[in-house]
């Protein structure tokens, strides 16, 4: 088989896969009733008409894209793909007729127009979970327009352009499978987060972080565990339709590991004076991504920090009865520890 028919072939299987794949419940508790929240959301189909450009003629094709996108088109060509455009639409720049017609590139933007023909599913589950933000949180601000775009695989899933702005990159969406994350050399951690079923969670966390950004320096194990435990919490009540694992990044039976082992996992961190250890090098690898966890078992997962941080917070949010907004805005770790009273 050759490399251009092995593609293709892929790219029908990976359409196939993503026609099929749906989220399902995550066994949390009945999420509440938020259908009557109302929010302002608009989505924009941006790669299929960036896709039908002209190579040519790409000057007029973008001022026309700047008619229909005036406060994305820019964003787009000068900082998620740093074209360097500036404004200025012109045929003189050949960055754009190389992308637009480099084999590579065009099967790229024809093989997310197979894969999503209508972002109508996608826009549902958005649309769904910004209701329930609103509803736990009215504090965050929501994004009110949403672009898909296409990037060319620049590990862009989600993106605030601003606060009423997010894009979502579709080449980032395309299937555990499909063949050029591989020859891009990406871990299976990493294209495990790389299905349809991963963009309200991509959503979810870039509206999170945005709010509460992630800093690492300082902080010591437990204290990273808490806030990768608070934004899995946000996920859950905010995506309460998408599978537990989907949201951690493990497959269903890593998952079922750390339930089974959860008591192993936190004593492992007790026994080995991890809990409070502010070395990052020592605790990183317990709150990331990645294929197991320094110490424990083959079969642990990465990230088995995160998960303990998440039932140390759930188990606080039941306990003290805690809202959304109270929850995320405590700074104290070890209180939350000692509140939740966490025995497992």
């Amino acid at each position: 088989m050759t490399k251009h028919l092995r593609y293709s072939f892929l790219v029908l299987i990976c359409s196939c896969y993503l026609f099929s794949c749906g989220p399902k419940e995550s066994g949390t508790d009945a999420a509440p009733d938020a259908s009557r929240i109302s929010i302002s959301y608009t989505s924009y189909p941006f790669y299929k008409d960036f896709s039908a450009l002209d190579p040519n003629h790409v000057a007029a094709g973008l001022s026309q894209l700047k008619q229909q996108y005036p406060g994305f088109l820019d964003f787009y060509l000068d900082t998620l793909i740093s074209f360097g455009y500036n404004q200025q639409y012109t045929d003189s720049n050949r960055m754009m007729y190389d992308f637009l017609t480099m084999k590579d590139y065009r099967n790229l933007l024809d093989t997310v127009n197979i894969a999503f023909p209508d972002t109508k599913k996608y826009d549902d589950w958005l649309k769904q979970s910004f209701r329930y933000i609103k509803y736990y949180d009215s504090s965050f601000q929501l994004p009110e327009q949403v672009y898909y775009f296409v990037s060319g695989i620049r590990g862009i899933t989600a993106v605030l352009q601003s606060e009423t702005n997010m894009g979502i990159g579709l080449d980032m969406f395309l299937g555990e499978d499909f063949f050029p994350y591989r020859q891009l050399n990406k871990s299976q951690f990493e294209t495990i987060r790389m299905t349809p079923e991963n963009i309200p969670v991509w959503a979810g966390m870039a509206i999170y972080e945005d709010k509460y950004p992630f800093n690492p320096e300082n902080k010591n194990l437990l204290e990273l565990m808490i806030e990768k435990g608070k934004e899995l919490y946000f996920l859950e009540k905010t995506t309460p339709y998408i599978r537990d694992e989907v949201r951690l990044g493990f497959t269903a039976d890593q998952l079922k590991w750390c339930k089974e082992n959860e008591a192993l996992i936190y004593n492992f961190f007790i026994k080995n004076n991890l809990l409070f250890e502010n070395n990052l090098q020592k605790t990183m690898r317990y709150v990331s991504d990645g294929p197991s966890s320094a110490g424990m078992p083959g079969d642990s997962p990465g990230n088995t920090g995160s998960f303990i941080g998440w039932q140390i917070v759930r188990r606080y949010a039941a306990q003290q009865k805690a809202g959304m907004h109270e929850l995320l805005e405590m700074k104290d770790a070890r209180k939350i520890l000692e509140g939740a009273q966490y025995k497992p």
